[in-house]
């Protein structure tokens, strides 16, 4: 039982323990100067997209699994895919799935037919954006 005195202190404990570590100020950087900013630029270009990315799978999405939600059970589809420069399917993953294997799919094959536009050429790496996306079904 934890008295509410006590609360704080587990508290900021809680907070200390995840803050980020402090770096000396003599340290050398790890990475030359230019190469923060183009990942700056790379992650300010797949915040844009994902909206996209979303836009696109909400379109299909209430037509689509209407017609399949007696197959499927409650619970999400957590998923990564990658998307080339022309925005196709190159790969899908489930990560985890709290659904039944009817949904994840279905989820699988949804993403592979959906028509993303093409994603920024700062966005890709190795030529290829990677998406998580999670489905749920309630």
């Amino acid at each position: 039982m934890i008295h509410r005195k006590f609360l704080p202190v587990l508290i900021t404990a809680v907070l200390a323990a995840h803050a980020p570590a402090q770096k000396p100020e003599t340290a050398a950087p790890s990475q030359p100067a230019a190469k923060p900013a183009k990942s700056k630029a790379a992650a300010q270009a797949v915040a844009n997209y994902i909206p996209k990315v979303k836009t696109a799978l909400a379109k299909r999405w209430g037509d689509e699994v209407a017609a399949h939600m007696s197959e499927f059970s409650h619970g999400d589809t957590n998923v990564t895919f990658k998307l080339d420069a022309t925005g196709a399917v190159t790969e899908f993953t489930v990560v985890a799935n709290t659904s039944n294997a009817a949904f994840a799919k279905f989820c699988e094959k949804f993403v592979r037919e959906t028509k993303f536009e093409k994603p920024p050429a700062a966005a890709l790496e190795d030529g290829q954006i990677e998406i998580p996306f999670t489905f749920t079904i309630l």
